[in-house]
């Protein structure tokens, strides 16, 4: 199996801190003039390094063989030439969430400004949505990606003063409940990915 289970789980702890953040749990700069947005920052640009270098396994170890009911699709698997294409379509969706975090990481980090990270945030929401096919007949993965249209407009809006920090914050904490979380407490049971 792709390492999925290690993109759920650092890109899931990483999107907590950064919806936290937006909420406003420990988001204001201690005595000593800490300041918190670069931890996030530092966080966030650490898992989306890990997403770029699962999407570049997952890619370069094109013999690893689909799981049915976990990646990609059964309908996938059985068509010759798409489980021929399937490390490079599911390295290639990593690999946009990757770029997104490692940017969205450094932007913050260093204190630059958001708005080229709410503009990426339109396409690595939206353009992603062409991969449904890929996930026919698996809910859990098609919901995962509408979820995610939902999420990275909010973060546009956001940036754009358009939607409340706080209200981002909310999403991305449930963004990060069903989309990391309970994918990685399903796959760790055995319960397989509905």
């Amino acid at each position: 199996m792709p390492p999925i289970i290690l993109v759920f789980v650092v890109t899931g702890c990483a999107l907590f801190v950064i919806s936290s953040f937006f909420l406003g749990w420990g988001a204001k700069a201690d005595d000593a003039g800490s300041n918190p947005l670069k931890t996030v920052g530092a966080i966030a640009t650490a898992a989306g390094v890990v997403d770029l270098l699962s999407a570049i396994y997952i890619v370069t170890r094109s013999t690893v063989a689909p799981v049915a009911g976990v990646w990609p699709s059964a309908d996938a698997a059985a068509d010759a030439a798409s489980a021929g294409n399937a490390p490079l379509l599911i390295g290639g969706l990593v690999g946009f969430y990757g770029l997104f975090f490692t940017s969205v990481g450094l932007a913050a980090f260093l204190g630059m400004d958001l708005r080229p990270i709410a503009n990426l945030a339109v396409p690595v929401g939206l353009v992603p949505l062409a991969w449904l096919p890929v996930f026919s007949g698996l809910v859990f993965f098609q919901s995962t990606l509408v979820v995610w249209v939902v999420a990275f407009l909010s973060v546009t809006l956001t940036v754009y003063g358009k939607l409340p920090a706080k209200a981002l914050g909310g999403i991305l904490l449930l963004t990060t409940l069903y989309t990391f979380f309970l994918p990685v407490i399903l796959l760790a049971t055995g319960a397989g990915l509905f």
